[in-house]
């Protein structure tokens, strides 16, 4: 599992401390695979945050205000001139069950979304609290209250990586960025 975080705000920090990217993308790693990652992955980043305008406009909204500020606040540039996502962490997990849990790093009313791909067969993502289980092929895309369902993936049988975009909360708090409050019919009136 890799933790890549555009902000990463340690507990070891102190409250005046800006948030700083994750090991994967500081300079002596950015330069090589974090960048290149960071380019890969630009045009899902873009697609990603557009669904997230879809489904959830104030987060969407809260994401773009949050990488404005962080910008304004002196994270690294070369890091922001490429990430092209709302969301300030992304998690890969690669080939394993993830066992039924919560996220407790973000809010109940934030989504996160979780992609699949891979060549692989027979992946099912559970959703225990509310009694479901769905098919988790591979290209499947979802947005879910991370914090507010508990979730699971089974095993699969092939290769598979799930690719987990979410929002940490103290990060958010760091930024001074006003919450997304829980989405309903008014975010989608002018």
């Amino acid at each position: 599992m890799d933790d890549i975080h555009l902000a990463d705000q340690s507990p070891f920090q102190g409250p005046t401390d800006h948030p700083k990217p994750s090991a994967s993308l500081r300079q002596k790693n950015y330069q090589g695979a974090g960048q290149a990652w960071l380019i890969d992955i630009s045009e899902s980043f873009t697609l990603l945050s557009s669904i997230v305008r879809v489904i959830h406009p104030k987060l969407y909204a809260m994401g773009i205000e949050t990488i404005k500020k962080m910008g304004m606040a002196g994270s690294p540039q070369e890091v922001l001139q490429i990430w092209y996502s709302i969301f300030n962490g992304v998690q890969i997990i690669s080939n394993r069950e993830t066992p039924v849990h919560r996220d407790h790093n973000t809010r109940w009313e934030w989504y996160d979304l979780l992609t699949t791909v891979g060549p692989y067969q027979e992946a099912i993502l559970e959703l225990p609290g509310v009694g479901l289980k769905f098919s988790y092929e591979s290209g499947t895309v979802l947005g879910i209250s991370g914090r507010l369902l508990r979730h699971g993936v089974s095993e699969a049988d092939g290769e598979r990586m799930c690719v987990a975009y979410f929002m940490r909360e103290n990060v958010q708090n760091r930024m001074e960025t006003k919450y997304a409050g829980w989405n309903n019919w008014d975010s989608y009136r002018k």
